[in-house]
């Protein structure tokens, strides 16, 4: 009888490791048939067609807070630059990580502008690898889903505030831990004694694992979170062929000192591959408290070796980016690696919006400082932020939506889409005024690349072109190329000696306006402002008065 038992609860235990290992083959092979498919097509996007990613961004750009609180450097993409170039929506744009860390390490790549092409060439060296070799980028991607996503995991954390991880009573725990092993040794005495103090041992376990894991708050889905990081680098370490790239020898040099915590760590329960018996293995964590003991343990390797864990955050980060980057470019109408030069100049050929669905390509050359003319929606913007997106682009990514993009390495600043500070009191002008200062500031110090739209308009007409060209003319002085567009004509012609002119131009119709946006040479010699309140059937007597008012104006004007 005793023999039959046995053989059924083998034939059981059969039965569920077959069963569990069916399921994760299909849902590798579902994983796989995604990867294989999706890559090469931009990321997903909501109902409203944003990027599903920017509605965790309060989580993703956790790491990048934490760099920029502890470890600031120069050339940094400032809060105002960020949000006038949109660069929420270029990460989104990008961005087709896996896990978290890919997230988390993009979003702070895009904010650090490089300033020499040492890192970009080393990551260019990996994307061209993953590249030639698609089998081993989708076996990293693999590897990389396994961590998967964990909004506020607290990882960083780790990385900046070890220090403060440290438990209480650790002593306590290494006995409590103990405690149902005893109850056991008295089942074999006292069957109802011992099978109580079995019970009750784990039942004050579990109350006490949930207690501390309430008061750590983010620390034990960090841990969780951490030994997925943790097996994704044991993965990626043992892929072949990929000896020679410096991310890889990196993780194989840190790896080691930390793959003995790796085993006493929780796996996450939150990525959608959780089988369905792992919580009997969760229990038996639990009620021997191995969770909390070892909480202390990884503690003091991580703060033992913090250098490295950050280290392998970066790797698996880098990897991801790398990932991110050639999707980007397989996305792209046109794309390039960027070239430097040591000349105050950019050069560009077929430069586009990469967040456009049907852009317009443009060329040029601007060799120093320019003013940019025309009506609005003529596209004088949009060109604007093409152009420093792109040199963004080539400092963080290496990568241009171009076919040829040339610049120096140099800090990159903007001053374009501002709006009144309720909330600090400060009208449109007081904050376009700081804006400006933060500019002002910072050419003094660094070899700049500026773009400002419609400098000053926060003002009055004869104030705004004399300050407006007070200001351009003293950044002309500095180590700064800048580019400003504007409506005011007359900066055209009080900057004539030391600003090159471009400009947008449009034609008006009676069937309504047509823009090209291809930029051309020299100023704008055109209105239409008045010409489209007659074109939207305005009033005849409102649109005379207008073109009577306009050209007084023009003949009383001295500049």
């Amino acid at each position: 009888m005793s023999a039959t038992i046995a053989v059924l609860l083998i034939l059981l235990v059969a039965f569920v490791v077959f069963i569990v290992q069916m399921h994760k083959a299909q849902a590798r092979k579902r994983l796989l048939a995604e990867l294989t498919s999706s890559f090469g097509k931009p990321p997903a996007v909501n109902e409203d067609g944003k990027p599903e990613c920017l509605e965790n961004i309060e989580s993703i750009n956790r790491y990048a807070e934490y760099i920029e609180e502890s470890e600031p450097t120069p050339w940094r993409l400032d809060a105002t630059t960020w949000n006038d170039l949109d660069m929420d929506k270029v990460f989104g744009r990008i961005n087709i990580c896996r896990s978290s860390i890919g997230e988390e390490y993009l979003y702070n790549c895009l904010h650090e502008l490089q300033r020499n092409d040492k890192p970009l060439l080393a990551r260019e060296k990996l994307i061209q690898y993953l590249g030639a070799n698609p089998d081993e980028r989708v076996a990293m991607q693999m590897a990389l889903s396994s961590v998967g996503k964990e909004n506020f995991n607290g990882l960083v954390r780790f990385i900046f505030d070890a220090n403060e991880r440290f438990l209480k009573y650790k002593h306590v725990y290494t006995g409590l831990s103990l405690a149902p092993l005893l109850a056991a040794a008295i089942l074999l005495v006292h069957v109802p004694v011992g099978f109580f103090l079995v019970l009750a041992s784990f039942i004050a376990n579990i109350a006490v694992h949930h207690k501390v894991k309430n008061e750590l708050e983010s620390d034990m889905p960090a841990v969780e979170y951490l030994h997925g990081m943790l097996v994704c680098c044991k993965r990626l370490c043992a892929m072949r062929n990929t000896d020679g790239l410096p991310v890889f020898d990196t993780l194989r040099e840190i790896f080691p000192k930390f793959k003995s915590v790796m085993h006493r760590l929780p796996a996450s329960q939150n990525k959608g591959t959780m089988m369905d018996f792992d919580f009997i293995v969760d229990y038996v964590r639990i009620a021997f408290l191995m969770d909390v003991r070892n909480f202390n343990k990884l503690v003091t390797a991580i703060k033992t070796h913090n250098r490295d864990f950050h280290g392998l955050f970066k790797a698996v980060g880098e990897i991801e980016t790398a990932i991110c980057v050639l999707n980007f470019r397989k996305t792209l109408p046109v794309h390039c690696t960027p070239t430097f030069t040591a000349d105050t100049a950019i050069i560009f050929e077929d430069l586009i919006h990469p967040l456009l669905n049907q852009p317009v390509a443009n060329d040029g050359e601007i060799t120093v400082d320019s003013l940019l003319t025309g009506s609005n929606a003529s596209g004088k913007s949009t060109f604007v932020k093409a152009l420093a997106l792109g040199g963004v682009l080539a400092q963080t990514l290496y990568t241009c939506a171009a076919t040829r993009f040339t610049a120096r390495f140099s800090w990159i600043l903007t001053s374009m889409t501002m709006r009144d500070d309720i909330y600090g009191g400060d009208s449109y002008f007081i904050v376009e005024i700081k804006s400006l200062r933060r500019i002002v500031d910072r050419v003094r110090e660094h070899p700049c690349t500026c773009y400002i739209d419609e400098i000053l308009r926060g003002t009055n007409t004869v104030e705004r072109i004399a300050a407006s060209a007070s200001m351009l003319t003293w950044l002309h002085k500095q180590n700064c190329l800048c580019i400003a567009a504007t409506h005011d004509i007359e900066l055209t012609h009080l900057l004539a000696e030391t600003h090159e002119n471009y400009h947008f131009r449009e034609q008006v119709t009676t069937a309504g306006v047509v823009f090209d946006y291809k930029l051309k040479k020299g100023p704008s010699t055109t209105r239409n402002a008045i010409k489209l309140l007659e074109v939207m059937d305005f009033a005849p007597e409102i649109v005379s008065k207008a073109q009577e008012m306009a050209k007084g104006y023009d003949e009383k004007q001295k500049w």
